[in-house]
């Protein structure tokens, strides 16, 4: 009876461990003494160094409750109200289980329960807040002005060394966690700060071991697109219209041509229109020689495209599906930011990548020589 009670405990031990697995959904709950009833409560996501609200609710009689499901682990940050004011907040670590939360009042921190991504993050946080303090210091003195020469010195090599302590100790903890959640989440914010060598033994490990984890996922296929853009590979063809509706498919612009240029740009980027009259210039030179542009415009609006064409003297192929950065070629071509340029030769291989100023000026006089 006693073997047979045994083996029924871990029957629903290995039932409920299969459960968890499975969840799809968590149930966020929280209780906050300094909110009203009605009072809302903010879902946010942390995007660069503001939040972005994904998800609200209100409090009743002290609590509050979000639900949803999420892909891995995320940071999240709850922001509770009273009428229109902050009054707390509280960084958690969000995935799909049974999360409880207490909104801290004053100085004090939240306390999370249910979340085990949150437990190995605050153990994670602990040392790394140590590095990135000894890190500040160190900035704040290269950055005073009263600070003398020599302890200039002294407060850089103390920088760049807690500043190599942190991207080390982020990729020691990360591989080590593999596959918990909480790697791949530490991923998304800490993969700058990691050198190369260790990136490629924590995606090796990601790519056994959690190859569904979303980070991951997102890097491979980042990794993926940048090696089909490489210097050597033949460019995607693509078709888009010009200014009076007609379409231009690439291949019939770059076969016709010895060399062109893919030029991403738009009207409201400065750093674009500060480069335009380096490229009318080898416009100018080279494309009675064989050379040619197929201008992409990431613009929204046409009349501030058409404009800035005309006051600039565009002369060559301009296109654009007035999508800004939805675009399907900036999609397409991995474009993250402009201006960007891809020099292509006659059978559409890329030959050179974002070439500006002089250096594109040096690699047209070597091709057209």
């Amino acid at each position: 009876m006693k073997k047979n009670l045994i083996l029924l405990a871990v029957l629903f031990l290995t039932i409920g461990c299969e459960a968890q697995k499975k969840s799809k959904e968590y149930t966020l709950t929280g209780t906050c003494t300094l909110s009203n009833d009605n009072d809302k409560v903010y879902l946010c996501r942390i995007v660069s160094s503001s939040l972005d609200i994904v998800d609200s609710t209100v409090v009743q009689n002290g609590t509050f409750v979000f639900k949803g499901s999420i892909d891995g682990a995320d940071l999240r940050v709850l922001v509770a109200l009273k009428g229109q004011n902050p009054v707390s907040q509280a960084l958690i670590a969000l995935e799909n289980a049974d999360i409880k939360v207490n909104m801290p009042v004053g100085n004090t921190s939240p306390v999370v329960t249910g979340s085990p991504t949150y437990d190995l993050y605050l153990d994670f946080s602990d040392k790394m807040d140590v590095y990135t303090l000894k890190a500040q210091q160190a900035w704040a003195k290269l950055s005073d002005p009263n600070t003398e020469i020599d302890e200039k010195v002294m407060a850089k090599d103390t920088f760049d060394f807690y500043n190599s302590k942190k991207g080390a100790y982020a990729a020691d903890f990360i591989y080590n966690n593999i596959p918990n959640p909480v790697s791949d989440m530490l991923l998304k914010y800490y993969y700058s700060e990691i050198s190369d060598v260790d990136k490629s033994r924590i995606l090796t490990k990601m790519k056994k071991e959690m190859p569904d984890a979303p980070t991951y996922k997102a890097i491979a296929e980042e990794m993926r697109i940048q090696a089909e853009m490489a210097v050597g590979k033949q460019i995607k063809d693509i078709t888009l219209n010009d200014m009076d509706g007609k379409p231009v498919k690439l291949s019939d612009v770059y076969s016709k041509n010895k060399y062109t240029l893919i030029d991403f740009w738009a009207s409201w980027c400065r750093p674009c229109l500060m480069e335009m009259p380096n490229v009318i210039h080898q416009y100018a030179l080279y494309h009675d020689k064989g050379f040619e542009i197929y201008g992409i415009s990431l613009d929204n609006a046409k009349a501030n495209w058409q404009a800035c064409v005309q006051r600039y003297y565009m002369a060559w192929i301009q296109v654009s599906d007035l999508k800004g950065w939805q675009s399907v070629a900036a999609q397409q071509y991995n474009i993250k930011a402009i201006p960007s340029m891809l020099l292509i030769d006659q059978k559409g291989v890329i030959i050179a990548k974002d070439l500006r100023g002089e250096e594109l000026a040096q690699k047209l006089e070597q091709l057209f020589k």
